[in-house]
């Protein structure tokens, strides 16, 4: 039996392309679902399709990286196949552990796969470098400005106005409007 297995990372994709190529070429069952790629143990459906194979059936994804994002998650999946007697095939790859040539490559590319990966984040690394050298800041930008906080030690020291007064005129909740008057009065 084909057995398949579908997925993309976030619920506004769509996996009717990857099901239509699984179908095509005879899958008898296919598992979906929308998840991020990057761990194996919170995909449940993967789980449930790595646990329905059988001896003599042929696990299918469209791409590797439809089940795996890294080398030693791929392996995990293709030795938990191979222990039941199950083969693994990539669509899109031509990829088909049922052979030697199948298995050099999948263990050539899925090495190739953790290689870009790596180079992703180093460049997204450096990125975040250039930027911070550059002034950019990163995060939520900040609620209430230097003047506005004077403004409100100032109206607190009217005392016409509670501190939930204040922060509603200001548009902020009080514990914010106290942690930012905190912090301004131990910067002076």
């Amino acid at each position: 039996m084909k057995v398949g297995y579908a997925r993309v990372s976030s619920t506004g994709q769509n996996l009717d392309s990857q099901i239509e190529a699984l179908e095509s070429v005879g899958c008898e069952k296919i598992f979906t679902e929308k998840k991020s790629g990057k761990q194996t143990t919170n995909r449940t459906q993967l789980q449930n399709a790595l646990d329905f194979v059988r001896d003599g059936d042929t696990f299918v994804v469209t791409r590797l990286d439809r089940c795996s994002r890294s080398v030693s998650d791929l392996h995990n999946i293709l030795d938990t196949l191979n222990n039941k007697g199950v083969s693994f095939k990539a669509t899109e790859q031509e990829l088909d552990t049922s052979t030697s040539t199948g298995r050099l490559m999948i263990g050539l590319l899925s090495i190739v796969s953790a290689f870009e990966t790596d180079l992703r984040a180093e460049r997204q690394a450096d990125g975040i470098k250039s930027a911070l050298k550059r002034g950019v800041k990163f995060g939520r930008s900040a609620k209430l400005t230097h003047e506005q906080v004077e403004e409100i030690i100032a109206l607190q020291e009217k005392a016409e106005h509670t501190n939930q007064q204040i922060a509603d005129m200001y548009g902020v909740g009080r514990s914010t409007l106290l942690r930012y008057v905190a912090e301004f009065k131990k910067s002076i």
